[in-house]
């Protein structure tokens, strides 16, 4: 006969091997939960995991592979609503324009439903870029909806998972901001890589993806969109790629916050960025750009503006106010703004 308290050891001892096997996941998921998001993204101790090392070495420890290089096409979406043509701000246009002369690029690739051609922005730019046409009316969802009907943001998450499926490269937001080549990134033994949102690492944003054609987590996220709902911002676009990443670790290369999404979108942060600082802060963050290659950090490739957050500031950016007024931003884009094409 079973000792009477033996059944009740047994459950428990199964459920404490069962929570401890899934103990990465558990913690994703408490992680991801809203509760003050915006204090838990802003505090990191700016020391990178193991992985995060692994996926940035450049020495023997990254394991060798027979793997083709990532190409070195980057793609930008605009989209505007159907019928209408989108008027490139000039915020966008410094992202293309630093892509085109940072980057080293074979090509830059410009994905749009319509865009007005007699923009002086776009002039400036449309010599040097790829124009690919997109009709949003005749790509369908996972339930056979055009996407056309959907936000244009969620519109554009869909689209750059499939072209990067197709075709590979890098794609960026028009709100992200190249600071040096991503030449180190392109022969990574995972096939796709991108970078932590947030101090703690709740998510892998999805405003910068790195990818080789064809990639199985690009296959495994794409299949995800069968559950997308649009009240939902960023289940799919953020929280969606950590989950998969946490599930399938081989698939995806994660990289530290500070590659390409530090600062955050906090608003200390967005303060620190964009508004006017003293002269030996400049002389610091020139320091920095200097000895990082343009960078304000070591391993930082590219500068996230978090429009959705920052919009008042992207809006009265010119080259005037580019070159005049003192904001971390702005230094770090005055050779770009001040350079000829």
């Amino acid at each position: 006969m079973l000792h009477p308290r033996l059944p009740g050891l047994l459950l428990v001892t199964t459920l404490i091997l069962f929570l401890y096997s899934q103990r990465t996941s558990l913690a994703t998921h408490i992680n991801q939960l809203s509760w003050q998001v915006e204090r838990r993204i802003v505090d990191w101790n700016w020391k990178d995991t193991p992985e995060e090392k692994l996926c940035r070495a450049t020495d023997h420890t990254t394991p060798k592979h027979s793997k083709n290089a990532i190409p070195n096409i980057v793609h930008f979406i605009l989209l505007a609503r159907e019928g209408a043509e989108l008027d490139l701000t000039y915020a966008q246009y410094l992202a293309i324009k630093a892509a085109l002369l940072r980057m080293d690029a074979t090509q830059v690739k410009v994905h749009t439903n319509g865009i007005d051609a007699t923009n002086k922005w776009w002039r400036d730019v449309a010599p040097k870029v790829v124009l690919e046409t997109v009709d949003t009316t005749g790509i369908l969802d996972h339930h056979g909806v055009p996407i056309a009907n959907m936000d244009l943001p969620h519109q554009t998450d869909i689209l750059r998972i499939a072209i990067l499926l197709r075709e590979g490269g890098i794609y960026m937001d028009t709100d992200v901001y190249a600071l040096k080549p991503f030449t180190d990134l392109l022969n990574s033994p995972r096939d796709t890589l991108m970078g932590h949102e947030g101090g703690n690492h709740y998510g892998l944003c999805n405003a910068v993806i790195v990818s080789r054609p064809g990639s199985d987590f690009l296959v495994k996220w794409q299949k995800t969109y069968t559950t997308f709902d649009p009240k939902k911002w960023n289940e799919h676009s953020v929280l969606m790629p950590k989950k998969l990443q946490v599930r399938y670790p081989e698939l995806l290369c994660p990289l530290s916050p500070s590659v390409f999404f530090w600062p955050t979108w906090g608003k200390d942060h967005i303060r620190y960025m964009h508004e006017p600082t003293s002269p030996a802060d400049v002389d610091a963050l020139l320091h920095n750009m200097t000895v990082f290659d343009g960078a304000m950090y070591e391993n930082q490739l590219a500068i996230h503006a978090w429009s959705t957050s920052s919009k008042e500031h992207l809006r009265q950016l010119s080259p005037e106010f580019v070159m005049g007024t003192d904001t971390r931003f702005n230094v770090l884009l005055r050779d770009v703004a001040n350079a000829a094409l």
